[in-house]
């Protein structure tokens, strides 16, 4: 009995079994795929649920499942009932071959499906077993549903520092808490490949959104733990720093600056703005004169009469030159046609047999030395399923008794391109 193999990559042999939905597992096993990895991922017979993630209210319209895409391609389709008790014996074999499990199943689901830690270590010692979760490994809400939104974003306090909470929010961005949680539980997996090489044992490695969200907002959760002061918000008029508020240029450009050693960039700024001459200023010169009553105020009206007399073109030039940091507060048609980020690979080409030759967004590693593979698209629902069950031994008959009891599902692959903007 013997798996597929991947080609040539970092990874090539490292056999990965995923049992996770929407985003934040799938995007440790895209990222294992990316070097070459062979990852089955197992899908309910209905699909993962992040294949209808397009069809949620307020998300961009398009008939294709574009949320699955970024993570899920260069994996393999298996459509599964894992509730079936036939379902059991393919498992057994599939994690007899697998070198990585990956699922954010709920722990009272894993035992019910048989899926715990303790089940698939008796099978396979050499298994890393990772799990990802909303709440955590401990306490009341383990077994809690859990999504970035409320976990990552709201628990952490990062959405009540950042948004106004007292009417419309906008999107938090589909899968934003997700994806660093997901970066962070790969590096526990490849840890723990590393420390298998070196006792020939398995583990089982975890990360919760919870704790990702704290960790990335840690230094203003450590002011917290320490007792600061926290300072109540202002209004654009009255911020604490001219530095810290948006500016629109002549062109309606919306940019912001990000000044954090004030001493030195301070002048900067000035000659950056044309007006060298306020960096000897008496009233400005200095941080603590410029946070005196008022002075901020003079700033930023000052400020906002001087972006708004010339185009972004121009103050991307001058605060260039002077070499202050500044970011145009980027929209999506920025980001796609985002030069910078083509230079260094953040978007990858693959060939869809339904969009046809489309970019996708590439996962943000890159070793030296080590390059990716090729990408291959994102499965189809139940794609691979009867060559995965042929390649564990199971006969065509058996296969095909399975599918007619829906224990698994063997779709088809789609050939007709779908109507809409790529």
């Amino acid at each position: 009995m013997a798996l597929q193999q991947q080609g040539a990559g970092l990874l090539s042999g490292i056999r990965v079994l995923e049992a996770a939905s929407m985003i934040m597992v799938p995007s440790v096993g895209a990222a294992l795929a990316d070097y070459g990895a062979q990852v089955i991922k197992l899908e309910p017979i209905e699909g993962d649920l992040n294949r209808r993630g397009h069809h949620i209210p307020g998300m961009p319209v398009h008939d294709y499942e574009y949320c699955f895409l970024p993570d899920n391609r260069g994996k393999r389709s298996l459509a599964i009932d894992l509730k079936a008790p036939e379902a059991r014996g393919i498992l057994r074999r599939l994690v007899e071959c697998a070198d990585v499990f990956l699922t954010n199943h709920r722990p009272k689901s894993l035992e019910g499906l048989g899926l715990g830690w303790p089940e698939l270590q008796a099978i396979n010692p050499r298994l890393v077993y990772a799990h990802g979760t909303g709440f955590g490994d401990a306490g009341d809400e383990i077994d809690k549903p859990g999504f970035d939104s409320v976990c990552y974003w709201s628990r952490s306090a990062m959405e009540a520092s950042l948004f106004p909470t007292d009417g419309w929010l906008g999107s938090l961005g589909y899968g934003t808490g997700d994806h660093p949680t997901g970066m962070a539980l790969l590096s526990a997996v490849l840890l723990a490949l590393l420390a298998r090489e070196r006792s020939g044992r398995g583990t089982r490695v975890s990360c919760s959104l919870l704790a990702s969200g704290a960790w990335s907002n840690s230094v203003m959760i450590q002011a917290k733990l320490l007792g600061a002061q926290f300072l109540e918000r202002r209004p654009r008029e009255d911020a604490r720093s001219f530095t810290a508020v948006y500016y629109r240029a002549g062109d309606r450009c919306l940019f912001k600056m990000a000044i954090v050693d004030t001493r030195r960039d301070w002048p900067k700024v000035c000659r950056a703005i044309g007006r060298p001459e306020l960096a000897g200023d008496p009233r400005y010169a200095t941080l603590e004169e410029r946070l005196k009553e008022g002075r901020m105020r003079e700033l930023v009206e000052l400020c906002d009469r001087i972006f708004a007399s010339q185009p972004m073109q121009y103050w991307q030039r001058a605060l260039e030159e002077a070499d202050v940091p500044y970011s145009v507060v980027a929209t999506f048609d920025d980001v796609v046609a985002d030069k910078q980020m083509a230079a260094n690979g953040v978007f990858v080409e693959i060939d869809d047999p339904v969009l046809g030759r489309v970019r996708t967004v590439d996962t943000p590693l890159q070793i030296e030395g080590h390059p990716k593979v090729t990408p291959t698209p994102a499965p189809r629902l139940g794609e691979h399923t009867r060559a995965i069950l042929c390649e564990i031994g199971l006969g065509e008959q058996e296969i095909q008794s399975l599918a007619e009891r829906r224990v698994v599902a063997d779709r088809a692959v789609p050939s007709a391109p779908i109507p809409g903007p790529q």
